[in-house]
């Protein structure tokens, strides 16, 4: 679900992150902002949205409608989740974690590049294959829970002071500052909440069900019909369940089998009543799809490159550390590009 994402994510987590610095040190080692984040998002109105215009509109209604709630749910998930003691004993399994931005995330700490994007990653894996060193494979050390928190807040808060020379000194158009800001502000965006442990449950159930339910009609109607606005109208209207643990993702699945399975079946049928009557329009995707686009272009130079058709965004950070940890002579098509 790319271009479907819940607006007040990012709200939420620049607020966590924001409390967190002026918390004392003791306290800051009793919690984990993945859980404060799922916390607050769990007590708050989801907001998703799937286009440019409706994220503008969910996000400006979150802030002018929701600013005091966001701040007072923050400070109540920081004393709330400090006695949850399965938080490190019990992760959310990392496949429940899993997104175009999550992988970029993954290729950065592979690379230890904080500012990589889709498009650099063609030119740093062929860097790699080149130097035939990789220094930061390998890296297991322990990162303390205090340790991880500190260093994430502090990510954020570099990336919102980036060098806008940085960003555009990788473009081949020359930009406006204008231009550049906004372009910083939607892959702040893009990579919002890749740092953090959690998940909506629902999301992943929802597009399932659309998914089978638009296979059924119509091949004409099912042209006409974006998965996501409806995943996105059915979203709206439950109640979020972010999970941060094994645990609570098992609980929270097993409320909605035995609790709300017809309320979402009944709901994606409504949303595709509504989206089929609805007119067709041409509407901007979301700020950061943009970055998607780059992502696609991306796995098309891997594969070819490392000699990789099974590359997706789903193993590409896997994949790409596998290769650069075999021998050179595996990929005659970087070979031959580099000897000519």
């Amino acid at each position: 679900m790319s271009s479907c994402r819940n607006a007040l994510e990012e709200l939420v987590i620049e607020e966590a992150e924001s409390q967190y610095k002026r918390l004392g040190t003791d306290v800051k080692k009793r919690v984990d902002l993945s859980e404060v984040i799922a916390y607050t998002l769990n007590r708050l109105p989801p907001m998703y949205a799937t286009t440019q215009r409706g994220w503008v509109q969910q996000r400006k209604k979150a802030e002018q409608e929701l600013g005091k709630a966001i701040a007072k749910t923050v400070r109540n998930g920081f004393l709330s989740t400090q006695s949850d003691v399965l938080r490190q004993q019990d992760p959310i399994p990392a496949h429940e974690l899993i997104s175009q931005a999550r992988s970029l995330a993954k290729l950065r700490k592979l690379f230890n590049k904080d500012y990589l994007k889709w498009k650099d990653v063609p030119e740093i894996v062929r860097d790699a294959l080149d130097s035939g060193y990789y220094a930061s494979l390998g890296n297991g050390s322990y990162v303390s829970l205090d340790r991880r928190n500190s260093l994430l807040a502090r990510s954020y808060a570099v990336r919102r002071r980036v060098n806008t020379s940085i960003l555009s000194n990788v473009d081949k158009v020359p930009k406006s500052e204008k231009e550049i800001s906004a372009e910083i502000k939607d892959f702040e965006s893009y990579m919002s909440g890749t740092g953090y442990r959690y998940s909506n449950i629902l999301e992943t159930l929802v597009e399932a069900i659309v998914v089978r339910r638009v296979q059924r009609l119509d091949e004409v109607i099912q042209q006409k019909i974006s998965s996501d606005d409806v995943s996105a109208y059915v979203l709206n209207r439950l109640p979020p369940m972010y999970a941060t643990s094994r645990r609570g993702l098992q609980n929270l699945r097993q409320r909605v089998k035995s609790d709300m399975t017809n309320q979402i079946i009944n709901l994606v049928k409504e949303a595709l009543a509504k989206v089929i009557q609805a007119p067709e329009r041409a509407l901007s995707p979301l700020p950061f799809e943009k970055f998607n686009l780059e992502l696609e272009d991306t796995l098309v130079q891997l594969r070819e490159l490392l000699g990789r058709d099974d590359i997706t965004w789903r193993n590409v950070a896997e994949l790409v550390e596998e290769c650069l940890r075999a021998p050179k002579s595996n990929y005659p098509n970087w070979r031959a590009k580099h000897d000519v």
